[in-house]
């Protein structure tokens, strides 16, 4: 039986990690849908946590499961003054916005990308900086 416990979105980027030696194009197409959401869903969760909210309409969109909270948080991570004191919220929205269009790409093209290891490779990289990231935020 599953605890009721939040789940630890760390758990998808470890998943995803675990495909490195693999040469499965499903499995390295798998990793960086999964490197995506993991920091996408950990960086989403930290804004709502911490309120970080720039608005009453991004508060909507940042608690609601429209499609719309991928482009708020970035949003929000590259407008909030609280988080870019440090430069980091643009930094994490880059990332974010890096990682998004790797997920685009191998979630909806038919073709295989001639550089998919290239790709895993770099969302394995942008989505762990985020996590440092975050952490360097608490």
């Amino acid at each position: 039986m599953l605890e009721n416990v939040k789940f630890d979105w760390y758990s998808y980027y470890k998943l995803a990690k675990s495909f490195e030696n693999e040469n499965d194009s499903a499995k390295l197409r798998t990793g960086i849908g999964r490197f995506y959401y993991s920091a996408f869903l950990k960086s989403r969760d930290h804004i709502i946590s911490e309120k970080l909210f720039l608005s009453k309409i991004n508060e909507n969109i940042m608690l609601s499961t429209s499609g719309r909270v991928h482009r708020e948080t970035r949003i929000t991570f590259k407008n909030n003054e609280k988080i870019n004191k440090s430069g980091k919220g643009k930094k994490i929205a880059q990332r974010l916005n890096v990682l998004r269009k790797y997920r685009n790409m191998v979630d909806y093209d038919s073709e295989k990308p001639k550089n998919l290891r290239y790709a895993y490779d770099r969302c394995q990289m942008k989505s762990k900086r985020i996590f440092e990231l975050l952490d360097e935020l608490c």
